[in-house]
């Protein structure tokens, strides 16, 4: 058989041998499956994320593990996952819990790790905090209680870099890629703000400010998800972010540019004394509620109590808690106290008066108390609720309420009549179709900073709506059309940018937009605690190193750059932990495992498994003589500014030490959006480097490195299949000698017949 005649035979010939070729008891042990485990993919948002978790189950499968995907929304989500009942906290699928769930998480401004994966405290889990993995690891306690109680930014780095190389070890969730995804918009809005990551970086990653913008008066902000809860500290989603962000304030906020963390806006100011133990803030005068109340110190105490108490559905409680105390006084205005919660660390909560409030802060860890609150506590939390509409509500009925559902009204005596969420933002609530999934604002004309943003030609959008469209296709005929002016990131059109027309589409390209990853279920009894793996059976003591073992082998079998590459167009790039190659303590000496079923193949061995015939992941270059390759971009300025109509070159170099214009290999010109194409052959076998030179670039930054490209024939490249493909052809020769009883001969003649079919095929294929 020729070397071409293997190739084409190849595919098939895998099939058979895993399938039926191998001896009947080996069969039987294959169709049995190593374990079963369902991945969870949130089906009504990011719909490209259901293309990586089929591709990460197909990885599973081969390695003889019964994987499946399913699509659930949000709500069945949160009640598996994120905020279970606590009778069902760490319980798998098969029990009404969660195995894996496919989850993004956006940057946010500040890396604060501890609020997803400290496990110091029990109520850092789900349901009243956001650990929904369970994990709680010593090593990665003391790391965290470290950097939260420092203050100098040496300490706080150290630690983080640490930990990041724990949690790489421990892998309590595999990182799937580091995001850079585009917003569209209209070409008409402006002053989305600029950052480094890029134009409405802050606008479409941490809060929307839609009292910034300018070019519209009515303006309708569109997202592939759906409303989970409005009420500030009952949501930790994004889809709730875009809303709530606007409607209520926080106590400080942020420049647009990110120039400024701490920008006073509830507070006019703030400060500590006593070793960071106690705490003063000073409330702005004047602030309205969108019903005509004050905003005064008791909505300050009022918003910490909700945040910190579990009976309202807060996911936030053990994190406030760990900032407060776990039994905190509380005295209101009127000088009458209560207690929350009974624990030892004692905190003190008082409003001195309708403008000042008081905090004094128990020891966190390490004889100290909470270190972060400038900038973290006070310049990113849009959580004040007015005390005087929820006070009367009890906290049992505060999720099936108006005020978090959007959804009918309710009378609250002696206050009044309300169908939506109030706060102090700069837009009020109006109201929400079901139907359309539209949500309609409105410009509050008591808003405290009317007059300065006026005084600045802002805050003129009148009307503002967020529409809830699932499908990429349809928001983007909704954009061209005109219906709505803004996609935001989580639509994940890398792939589409080419075809925006700059006529209705300005691409924002967005670096940093957050992460992916695949979170693990901690007691799951195989991945989570090992008790079920066969060497945490022969071995309790070995049970957690068992289920770690597995969770590498997991970590093993995430194509990240073939997801990267063909779902999202090159945009991101293979992730290793929580923390942004954007954010500050990121540890870049970590690199993402390589997709390597064989190494995943030897974890699940060391955890007791036998994997019969797992494939080896073959290398291949990553180019075939005689493809058409592309490369694409968008060309930026230093600022990360796209660059419109632009002549630029692609060169190419050998040796990636020389390259000038002369090695030219095409010419385009980029778009309005900085967009460009090449799609390049190239001839001869060999590494190549690939170059954009832009020449009427600054001296020194004329070239730009685009691409390297590992080239062979296309014999050469499954050269080291070929012995793999002899050794399936030799396995079905034998197997007919082998056939003594009835039941192997009809495995066997499946097997032929299936063989029989392969060489047709080949045959059909050689005479078209």
């Amino acid at each position: 058989m020729s070397k071409s005649q293997r190739l084409i035979l190849l595919l098939p010939l895998c099939a058979i041998l895993i399938f039926a070729i191998l001896p009947l008891n080996v069969v039987k042990a294959e169709n049995e499956t190593l374990f079963k485990v369902t991945i969870i993919a949130p089906g009504n948002a990011n719909m490209v994320r259901r293309q990586w978790g089929q591709i990460f189950a197909n990885s599973l499968k081969l390695l003889g593990i019964d994987a499946r995907v399913v699509f659930l929304g949000w709500t069945s989500c949160y009640d598996r996952c994120l905020t279970p009942p606590y009778n069902m906290v760490g319980k798998t699928w098969d029990q009404g819990g969660y195995d894996i769930q496919l989850i993004g998480w956006t940057p946010g401004l500040f890396p604060e790790p501890r609020q997803l994966y400290y496990g110091g405290d029990p109520a850092f889990f789900a349901p009243d905090g956001q650990n929904y993995y369970l994990w709680n690891n010593s090593e990665s306690n003391l790391l965290l209680d470290t950097f939260i109680t420092a203050t100098d930014p040496a300490v706080q780095n150290a630690s983080l870099q640490a930990w990041q190389s724990i949690f790489f070890n421990e892998m309590p969730s595999s990182q799937i890629m580091y995001q850079s995804a585009p917003a569209i918009v209209n070409p008409v809005i402006q002053n989305l703000g600029t950052t480094a990551n890029g134009e409405g970086w802050l606008y479409f990653n941490v809060q929307c400010n839609p009292e910034y913008l300018k070019g519209k008066s009515s303006v309708v902000y569109c997202s592939t998800g759906e409303i989970e809860s409005l009420i500030p500290p009952l949501s930790n989603s994004w889809y709730d972010t875009i809303i709530n962000s606007v409607i209520f304030n926080g106590l400080a906020q942020v420049a647009t540019d990110l120039s400024n963390l701490t920008v006073p806006a509830l507070l006019v100011s703030w400060s500590s004394s006593d070793n960071g133990f106690k705490w003063t803030y000073n409330l702005r005068h004047g602030v309205k509620w969108h019903d005509g109340y004050n905003f005064t110190a008791d909505d300050v105490l009022f918003s910490l109590w909700a945040l910190m108490n579990p009976n309202t559905g807060s996911q936030f409680v053990g994190y406030y808690q760990s900032v407060y105390g776990n039994k905190v006084k509380f005295t209101w205005e009127n000088g009458t106290s209560e207690y929350l919660g009974t624990g030892t660390r004692e905190g003190n909560i008082t409003a001195i008066d309708p403008y000042t409030v008081e905090l004094w802060l128990p020891q966190l860890a390490l004889g100290k108390p909470y270190g972060y609150i400038d900038p973290y506590l006070i310049g990113f939390a849009n959580n004040m609720i007015p005390k005087h509409i929820f006070e009367k509500i009890p906290a049992a009925q505060w999720t099936d309420s108006p005020f978090n559902t959007g959804q009918g009204s309710i009378n609250i005596p002696g206050v009044g009549t309300y169908t939506g969420p109030i706060g102090t933002g700069p837009y009020k609530w109006i109201s929400f179709d079901p139907v359309t999934q539209l949500v309609h604002l409105q410009k509050f004309t008591d808003y405290w900073n009317k007059t300065a943003l006026e005084a600045d030609g802002m805050f003129g959008v009148q009307d503002y709506y967020i529409k809830f469209i699932a499908d990429k296709t349809s928001a983007l005929a909704a954009l061209k059309n005109g219906e709505v002016d803004m996609l935001d990131t989580n639509y994940q059109m890398q792939v589409d940018v080419p075809s925006i027309d700059p006529s209705w589409g300005k691409v924002l390209l967005q670096e940093g937009t957050g992460r992916q990853e695949i979170g693990y279920n901690m007691r799951h009894p195989i991945f989570g605690t090992g008790v079920d793996t066969p060497l945490g059976k022969a071995n309790p003591s070995r049970a957690a190193e068992a289920a770690k073992y597995v969770r590498l082998a997991f970590d093993y079998a995430i194509p990240r750059q073939l997801i990267i590459d063909n779902l999202l167009a090159g945009f991101g790039e293979p992730a290793t932990t929580p923390m942004l190659p954007t954010q500050p303590y990121y540890n870049a000496s970590i690199t993402a495992r390589p997709y390597d079923l064989a190494m995943a193949k030897h974890y699940l061995e060391l955890a007791g498994y036998t994997v019969p015939g797992a494939p080896v992941t073959p290398t291949v270059p990553s180019f075939i003589l005689g493809d058409s390759y592309p490369i694409s971009g968008i060309y930026t300025d230093a600022d990360g500014n796209p660059i419109a109509n632009r002549e630029l070159a692609l060169t190419v170099t050998t040796n990636n030490a020389t390259y000038n214009e002369s090695e030219t290999v095409d010419y385009t010109t980029t778009n309005l959006n900085g967009w460009y194409r090449f799609d390049i052959v190239p001839t001869e076998p060999g590494v190549f480097y690939y170059y954009l030179f832009d020449r009427e670039a600054a001296a020194g930054s004329e070239w730009t490195y685009v691409a390297m490209l590992n080239v062979s024939s296309r014999e050469a490249a499954f050269t080291p299949l070929y012995n793999q493909i002899d050794t399936l052809t030799d396995q079905i020769n034998s197997l007919q000698s082998s056939v003594n009883n009835l039941m192997y001969a009809a495995v066997a003649a499946i097997v032929i017949a299936i063989a029989i079919g392969a060489v047709a095929i080949f045959m059909a294929w050689k005479k078209h």
